[in-house]
């Protein structure tokens, strides 16, 4: 009798094992589907941040290659200096739309300084433009910009200005205006180093061979 109360309860808590097992089993599975289906989903999107309410990125839209770029007279980070665009007409200008509270905007930081650093004395401009109006508070700009160190202009977009002008839906969006003034290249989303310096050497090509 006791041996069968024993066996009994050998196979009762097999059972529960093999049950909790199976529903962590498929916990686990449903977590690795829904982590892969995010990756994918992010990189569908090209590494285009989603806004803070989670909505899906609209579609492509401002100024086009080939369209003049816009001028803009927008304040420094720092001190009571503006910045206009039309003083750097002559060189090669990237335009890097940014958020603080946006990851691949901090992921491709460190990128945009490198080129900006390799390429700075070749007439090659770059200017970090916050989309301050998408901010909580001028301090996280602040630390954002600190965080970085960052060497070359940094200008805030306070009166949304150029989240309008220049249609900027997605975060970051990247820019680059040739010598002319022209956009040469409009990328939404991600930019990571060889992809700029290709882009860029690309558009210098180009230009150099029209003129």
């Amino acid at each position: 009798m006791k041996l069968r109360r024993l066996l009994t309860l050998i196979i009762f808590l097999t059972a529960v094992g093999l049950g909790s097992y199976v529903i962590y089993d498929n916990q686990a599975e449903q977590n690795n589907d829904e982590n892969q289906r995010l990756l994918d989903e992010y990189l569908a999107n090209e590494g285009i941040e989603r806004d803070e309410q989670g909505e899906e990125p609209a579609p492509t839209s401002g100024l086009q290659v080939g369209d003049e770029a816009l001028d803009f007279e927008l304040p420094q980070v720092y001190g009571d200096e503006q910045l206009t665009l039309s003083e750097l007409e002559g060189n090669y200008v990237v335009l890097n739309m940014w958020a603080s509270w946006c990851p691949p905007c901090r992921d491709e930081m460190p990128d945009f300084i490198d080129f900006y650093e390799k390429y700075k004395d070749d007439g090659v401009e770059v200017v970090g433009i916050n989309m301050t109006t998408q901010e909580r508070n001028n301090e996280a700009v602040e630390q954002f910009v600190d965080d970085f160190d960052i060497p070359f202009y940094t200008v805030l977009d306070e009166d949304g200005e150029i989240l309008d002008g220049y249609e900027v839906r997605h975060m970051p969006t990247t820019l680059i205006i040739d010598p002319d003034g022209k956009v040469a290249m409009r990328r939404p989303g991600f930019i990571n180093y060889e992809m700029l310096e290709d882009y860029y050497k690309d558009i210098r090509q180009s230009y150099e061979k029209e003129a």
